[in-house]
């Protein structure tokens, strides 16, 4: 079943979401990595090594450990014409837009990379345009990662999710990759009876890395979301699902605590892993509450409450546990003074009418502008963020405050483009 979104977000093949419109050109970011397991996802169920953790051996510059605070965590995908395809995560300080550490995966063959594959994994949208000879985007800088990029590592960024194809069958299963190129297979043999094609995708990590999560969808469009334990044989365990009927496009986030599996497009978890924003068909977006059992989020399927089509909101992310960062949902706000602006929802005032509840809504945080600007990153105390800015065919940086009648802050340093430029920006701790 092929899967592309048609709301407003990123499609599997290439471009970001409508918020900018001139071209930009950007580099790709060249990669290294280590060898890799020869064996076929039909070899399904051969007990691997455990990656190492830590990555520390890992020859990339400034390779250690994450700090807690004080960091900006980036991702890029490097997809060479005759090398394996490589994932690098670098931290920046974003003081000084030094790079303070860096870890670097080389993609295993099997791996699916490319949306060609016609098969969900976060790793497709990473990779997206990095192709030789194609730019980034034809859109502009791509904003803040939804969720399940950040899922598609370990807390630690040691180790990596992937989803591995059997190019002859096409049934595919679940995996990671460490920083030294060693390839752990979570997935068991294909079964010898009379049936539907394995077709295990959308592979994330549990924040603690103990298991990486996956969905699989049968041929009538029923989704199951399960989970195999990177420890022991790697059984599979099973987490929730439903019908996926009008979910093309959906993909998996992991939230809250004991974790749960959400299907659904353009997830975005609150920090507080109780509340997601989502589109869901027919109803825009929404903020659900996260279920007690994994779910899809989709019309009837979960209490949600639809963001009201006056409040114009495209979610960014969430500044705290009750309130999003908005920006305009199609691009262009009709409100001259949000024009290229963002603002706040408050998502606890929302009463399920059809019009937004009196003072729910932010009023703009920079002025408006021609410009077209796209959130990069968030703090996550939420006080602060980054956007792009395109002028024309000139892309600056800025870092504001994320309160009304904010005044933006133009990024000078170099090393603050090449950071912001490429990729997808994972987190700001």
């Amino acid at each position: 079943m092929r899967r592309t979104e048609s709301h407003g977000g990123r499609r599997r093949g290439g471009g970001t979401a409508a918020l900018a419109v001139a071209t930009v050109l950007l580099p790709l970011v060249a990669g290294c990595g280590g060898g890799q397991d020869d064996s076929g996802p039909d070899a399904k169920g051969t007990k691997a090594t455990a990656g190492r953790q830590g990555g520390t051996n890992n020859a990339g510059q400034g390779s250690g450990t994450f700090p807690d605070r004080g960091v900006i965590v980036t991702a890029s995908c490097s997809v060479p014409a005759n090398n394996p395809a490589s994932v690098t995560v670098t931290g920046w300080d974003p003081t000084t837009w030094e790079r303070t550490v860096s870890r670097t995966f080389t993609v295993p063959a099997e791996a699916v990379v490319a949306e060609a594959d016609d098969v969900a994994s976060p790793l497709v949208e990473l990779c997206a345009d990095n192709f030789p000879g194609v730019g980034t985007s034809e859109d502009g800088p791509r904003a803040v990662a939804a969720s399940r990029l950040r899922q598609l590592f370990d807390r630690d960024f040691s180790r990596m999710a992937v989803v591995l194809i059997d190019r002859e069958t096409e049934a595919t299963g679940v995996g990671y990759v460490d920083t030294n190129g060693k390839l752990t297979k979570l997935s068991g043999e294909q079964s010898e009876d009379f049936g539907d094609t394995p077709k295990e995708e959308n592979a994330v990590f549990a924040r603690d890395g103990s298991a990486v999560w996956f969905t699989e969808t049968d041929s009538s469009d029923h989704v199951r979301i399960a989970s195999r334990s990177v420890a022991g044989d790697h059984a599979v365990t099973e987490q929730g699902g439903g019908d996926g009927g009008y979910m093309d496009g959906a993909d998996l986030a992991l939230a809250g605590d004991p974790v749960r599996g959400l299907f659904g497009k353009e997830v975005r978890i609150s920090p507080d892993g109780r509340k997601a924003t989502a589109f869901i068909t027919w109803k825009g977006y929404n903020v659900a509450d996260v279920p007690q059992r994994s779910a899809l989020l989709k019309a009837g399927g979960v209490k949600a409450a639809r963001m009201p089509f006056d409040a114009d909101c495209r979610p960014y992310g969430w500044v705290d546990d009750r309130t999003v960062l908005c920006g305009p949902r199609l691009g262009e706000a009709k409100d001259p003074k949000r024009k290229n602006s963002f603002w706040t929802l408050d998502t606890s005032r929302l009463d399920g009418t059809a019009d937004t509840p009196k003072g729910a809504l932010g009023d703009p945080i920079i002025p408006a502008t021609d410009r077209k600007n796209t959130v990069r990153a968030m703090s996550r105390n939420g006080k602060q963020m980054i956007f792009a800015s395109l002028q024309g065919t000139r892309l600056e940086f800025f870092v504001s405050a994320i309160a009304p009648g904010a005044t933006p802050k133009k990024i000078t340093a170099g090393g603050a483009d090449k950071a912001l430029s490429v990729g997808d920006v994972l987190e700001w701790r």
